[in-house]
């Protein structure tokens, strides 16, 4: 598989490549549309220094300014022999600021490897409620097992735009009971008073993952987990997780569930946990069966129904592709809907990514495989007629010397006026860009 390598981390996404493809004929359609004509502009092309090979989405603050992060590059010096495919650094945290027509970039942190000398491998960055800018590190830290982090404007900022913001980390996971790996994929979730709540894929009483609760006290931060997966039908490696109005959880384990799924790793499931006296009380609402749904999902989002909806990486119905899928609760029950099946595996590097929805309830995200070129895409699916009209937004790989980017990451995401931003991790003139697509 192209771009396919090993890195130092166990991300479940590069046992694809190992992956024996089972060729199944059926295709799920609600409705095909070939790329639209849309415009696609590189707002930043990585070159190195300030970053290279974006792994994760972007988030937008209120002022317009986008934020993500880089797994390599920045200081060139840092992990030069163990840099993935020979790209040196140990990634950035950045910002992209909108000056009329133009964007410039600004990096707020540049990573160091750890006291281990691994890569820490920072996810997509959060905005917490008073705007502080949060993320976190999937490996690094000690034991490798991840941080949680925040970077700030320093309080006497030069005029200068060439400075770094303040970079602290509130916690450094222990690999132990309050979990490994926080999720890279998806967003924090934060509650009235500032504490935050996420996903970890390992550690835990069985270590099978854990779902967290940093709570804030002043300057201190400390850690509880909320449930620990026991493995096997109960699930494994949590990605991502919600609220609703009550209080409840919601998340995907990307294994687990049916050990008779994906060579006994189990391909996943849906759960809910409800607040029980003292606890959490867990109910799975879905167990994902290979070759029926899909396997492998990705962090779900939830709409003002109640529907969740999500993007599973593989073992779908149309040749063993990814699917897009909905759960919509209805009279005490769950009822499971496939939305769309991809004749591909919807990840290249990691993934799969938590999709977006827009105001009409339009659905839209990337995957890392598949289009014209093979070198991933952007998609919408749109209700209709009571089903979904699929429409492919736009083909990476497809424009001159590639300079559209390839290997798209993360979840789109929209400003104020509909158009939607994004980032692709190889190809473009450097190594992976920033892009902005315009109705």
């Amino acid at each position: 598989m192209k771009h396919c390598e090993q890195r130092s981390s166990c991300d479940r996404s590069f046992r694809q490549c190992a992956v024996i493809a089972v060729a199944l004929v059926f295709v799920y359609l609600a409705g095909v549309s070939a790329a639209q004509s849309q415009t696609l502009t590189v707002l930043h092309n990585f070159e190195g220094a300030d970053g290279s090979r974006p792994g994760a989405g972007l988030v937008m603050d209120r002022a317009g300014n986008l934020y993500g992060t880089t797994n390599y590059g920045g200081d060139i010096n840092c992990n030069l022999a163990l840099g993935g495919g020979n790209t040196p650094g140990c990634g950035v945290v950045y910002q992209l600021k909108r000056s009329g027509q133009s964007w410039s970039e600004l990096v707020l942190h540049k990573f160091e490897a750890d006291q281990n000398d691994y890569l820490p491998f920072p996810g997509e960055p959060s905005i917490g409620p008073s705007g502080v800018v949060y993320g976190v590190t999937g490996i690094g830290g000690i034991d490798r097992s991840g941080s949680l982090f925040t970077v700030t404007p320093p309080p006497n900022a030069p005029k200068t735009a060439l400075y770094y913001w303040d970079y602290t980390v509130l916690y450094a996971f222990t690999g132990e009971n309050d979990g490994a790996g926080p999720s890279r994929n998806d967003r924090l979730n934060f509650d009235q008073q500032g504490n935050v709540y996420g996903a970890a894929s390992g550690g835990g009483v069985a270590g099978t993952g854990v779902i967290y609760e940093q709570s804030r006290s002043g300057s201190n931060w400390t850690e509880a987990p909320l449930y620990s997966f026991a493995g096997g039908t109960d699930g494994s490696d949590p990605d991502g997780m919600t609220f609703d109005e009550s209080g409840n959880i919601y998340g995907v384990t990307v294994t687990g569930g049916n050990q008779d799924c994906d060579y006994g790793y189990g391909c996943g499931t849906v759960y809910m946990l409800t607040p029980s006296g003292s606890g959490w009380s867990k109910t799975t609402l879905h167990v994902f069966q290979q070759g029926v749904d899909g396997g492998w999902p990705g962090p779900l989002i939830r709409d003002a129904a109640g529907n969740l909806y999500g993007l599973t990486q593989g073992f779908g119905p149309n040749n063993n592709g990814g699917t897009v899928w909905e759960l919509s609760p209805s009279g005490g029950n769950w009822i499971f809907s496939v939305l769309y099946s991809f004749p591909n595996f919807t990840v290249e590097d990691s993934g799969p990514f938590r999709l977006t929805m827009d105001s009409t309830g339009a659905l839209y995200g990337i995957s890392g495989q598949g289009g014209a070129a093979d070198e991933g895409f952007v998609f919408k699916l749109t209700p209709q007629n009571g089903g979904w009209a699929y429409t492919d937004i736009h083909d990476f790989g497809t424009a001159p010397g590639q300079s559209d980017g390839c290997d798209p990451q993360g979840a789109v995401v929209f400003d104020g006026s509909g158009n939607l931003y994004g980032a692709t991790e190889w190809c473009a003139a450097g190594v992976g860009n920033v892009w902005e697509i315009t109705p």
